[in-house]
C-alpha cells in the first residue's frame, strides 16, 4: 500500500470510530507517536486513548514515569500484548471513554508497535493476521470485541522521519533499508557507552556473530541487519532510551559523525 492510500484510509477510520487507540512503543513513546494524527482526532472532539505496548520490556520506573506524563494529554495505558497483560484495563478505558453503546473503536500507530496483537489480546484469541514484519497490516479489518465493542485496525502508519530513526524505533524492517549499518552504528555504539554491549563497532559485532564475506573479512551488513531485528523484536533490553530521543530531536545533525 502506498504512503498516500494509507494516509486516506487512517483518516477515514478516525473519521467513522467513535474514540481512538493510538499505540504506542513502551520503549519510545514520544517517537512513536503520531501528532499529525492526534490533532486530527482532537479536531473532530473524539476521545482518544494511548495504549504503551511493549510494557514488560521497560523497567517499572520508567514506564511510570512516562505513563504520569502522557496522562496529562491523554487517558493513558499500560499493555504487553506478548505476555498478555492489561486487556481489561484497557477495556474498562474504553468504557469509561465511549459515549454510547455499541460503540466503534479505531486503532492506529506505527507498523510493528503491535496493533494487531493489541486486537488478538482483547478479544482473547487469534482473530487478525500478526506479524514481526513491520508495516505487514494492509488494510483495515472490523473484529467485534464484545455485543458493546467493535475495533477497526488501520495500515501501518509511517510518518515521516529519517531511516535510521525509523529503524531504531521499528518501523521499517532492516532487510528494506537502504542503509542499516548506519543505525546499526548508531546502536551499538550507544548500547557500548552504557555498558550494555562489550562490542563497540558494527566490525566487532560482525566478529562475534562470526558474519564473514569470502575472505574473511567481517560482513557487516548481515550484522546490522541481525542486531536491528533483535533490537525491533525486544530481544535487547536496556534501562534508558535517552539517547534515542536525544537522537531524534537533533534531526540527526550528528548522524555521520
Amino acid at each position: 500500500m502506498r504512503a498516500w492510500q494509507a494516509e486516506k484510509r487512517v483518516r477515514k477510520i478516525i473519521n467513522e470510530a467513535d474514540i481512538l487507540l493510538e499505540v504506542l512503543d513502551a520503549r519510545f513513546p514520544d517517537l512513536t507517536r503520531i501528532p499529525v494524527y492526534e490533532k486530527y482526532v482532537k479536531k473532530l472532539g473524539k476521545p482518544l486513548i494511548l495504549v504503551l505496548n511493549k510494557c514488560d520490556l521497560v523497567p517499572k520506573e520508567y514506564a511510570e514515569d512516562w505513563k504520569a506524563l502522557l496522562s496529562k494529554e491523554y487517558p493513558t495505558v499500560f499493555v504487553s500484548t506478548r505476555m498478555r497483560w492489561g486487556s481489561r484495563k484497557l477495556r474498562n478505558a474504553i468504557k469509561e471513554q465511549a459515549p454510547s453503546f455499541p460503540v466503534k473503536v479505531g486503532v492506529f500507530g506505527y507498523p510493528n508497535v503491535g496493533k494487531s496483537s493489541l486486537i488478538n489480546l482483547l478479544k482473547g484469541r487469534g482473530v487478525s493476521s500478526v506479524s514481526p514484519r513491520a508495516g505487514y497490516t494492509r488494510g483495515e479489518q472490523i473484529v467485534r470485541i464484545s455485543r458493546k465493542i467493535y475495533l477497526i485496525d488501520t495500515p501501518g502508519i509511517i510518518y515521516p522521519r529519517s531511516e535510521e530513526i525509523l529503524l531504531l524505533i521499528g518501523g521499517l524492517e532492516p532487510e528494506r533499508a537502504e542503509d542499516p549499518e548506519l543505525a546499526a552504528e548508531i546502536l551499538i555504539r550507544n548500547l557500548h557507552a552504557m555498558g550494555e554491549m562489550e562490542e563497540s563497532t558494527l566490525e566487532e559485532y560482525a566478529k562475534r556473530r562470526k558474519f564473514f564475506l569470502k575472505g574473511g573479512e567481517p560482513d557487516t551488513w548481515r550484522a546490522a541487519v541481525d542486531i536491528l531485528r533483535r533490537w525491533q523484536r525486544g530481544e535487547i533490553k536496556i534501562k534508558t532510551y535517552d539517547w534515542l530521543k536525544e537522537l531524534s530531536e537533533s534531526q540527526e545533525s550528528h548522524l555521520g559523525e
